[in-house]
């Protein structure tokens, strides 16, 4: 193992809805609007040394708060980094190369088309990386380095994987772009069903158009699904044939009560507050439940020719102490947003 290597074990990981449960206490929050820079260098260029990413899509906290991993998808890993950088320290560390095939990471075969699209930890430590692309799988990794292709297209009705949650049961939900679905899969990555869509793409109540970031809310079953290009949340119901639209659904656009290709959504604990990606709008929203249009948290499409903004959102995210992290795709770059009460 080399020193920008990592044992798995040196890191005890967790639940993202543990940390998406603090959103609650920050839901009402004002962020600083100057992002720093803590992961990725501060131009922005795109490379595999470790101060530098290249097309990060999703990121994940652990346990104690110290240190957050990125799907660092053109780059083929995941990387590590420390919670307590505010600028100074963007180095990672490689926890998993997946290409690299050797002894010492055993998970991933030498293919070099295996790029990671999102990545989810569980309550019992488990890490969860999913492919988009080529080989449509999902995978797994547990605590003690024991590894296994948990979901294939070969054995099961998934076609493709944008998002991905995991529950308290162990049940895991996968947003598929082929099929305009959303699957549930048992712990075991067996007995797959369609819990929304699966009806064509259309923009329906009970369609989606390419799928992409889920969550799940614990104490109600309830799935929030960021239907791409559709440009809206739904939520479907446990047991429902049809989804409702929650935030957007008005046309792509930069307007208060529209969405443009939003990738990922977090709920809070008592399903009040929904916080979006904007993706090409280049912010990050927070819709009232039951309100007609959000506000900005933070970017925006009339700033992205600041050299400080944000350009295409990816996976957000929120650390214990409210802060919010977001990815920025096209910059290359995980920017901290200090809460600022």
């Amino acid at each position: 193992m080399t020193d920008t290597e990592l044992d798995w074990t040196d890191s005890q990981v967790s639940d993202f809805s543990e940390l998406v449960r603090q959103a609650r206490s920050v839901r009402a929050s004002k962020w600083k609007q100057d992002g720093i820079v803590v992961a990725g260098n501060d131009q922005g260029t795109a490379g595999d040394a470790n101060d530098q990413l290249n097309t990060p899509y999703e990121l994940a906290f652990d346990t104690n708060n110290q240190f957050f991993y990125v799907a660092d998808h053109e780059n083929g890993r995941i990387q590590r980094f420390p919670v307590n950088n505010n600028g100074d320290n963007n180095t990672g560390m490689t926890a998993l190369k997946i290409d690299d095939g050797t002894a010492s990471h055993p998970w991933f075969p030498d293919d070099k088309r295996n790029k990671p699209s999102t990545i989810f930890i569980d309550a019992n430590d488990n890490i969860y990386v999913a492919e988009m692309y080529h080989p449509h799988r999902i995978l797994k990794l547990s605590p003690d380095k024991t590894s296994s292709t948990l979901i294939d297209t070969e054995n099961s009705v998934l076609q493709s994987c944008a998002g991905i949650y995991v529950d308290k049961q162990g049940n895991i939900y996968v947003s598929d772009w082929q099929q305009y679905a959303v699957l549930k899969f048992d712990k075991n990555g067996e007995h797959g069903e369609i819990v929304a869509g699966g009806n064509f793409f259309g923009d329906g109540p009970d369609q989606f158009d390419h799928p992409t970031g889920i969550f799940v809310a614990e104490k109600t079953g309830n799935i929030y699904i960021a239907d791409y290009l559709n440009h809206r949340i739904q939520r479907w119901s446990p047991g429902s044939k049809e989804g409702v639209t929650v935030c957007g659904g008005n046309g792509a656009g930069f307007d208060p009560n529209q969405l443009n290709h939003p990738c990922s959504v977090i709920v809070d604990e008592e399903e009040e507050y929904i916080y979006i990606g904007d993706s090409l709008n280049a912010r990050v929203v927070r819709w009232t439940v039951g309100a007609k249009h959000g506000e900005v948290v933070v970017g925006g499409i009339e700033k992205t020719q600041e050299s400080n903004a944000l350009c295409r959102v990816g996976g957000i995210k929120f650390d214990r102490d409210g802060n919010l992290y977001v990815t920025d795709i096209y910059r290359n770059q995980i920017r901290k947003y200090l809460v600022d009460n």
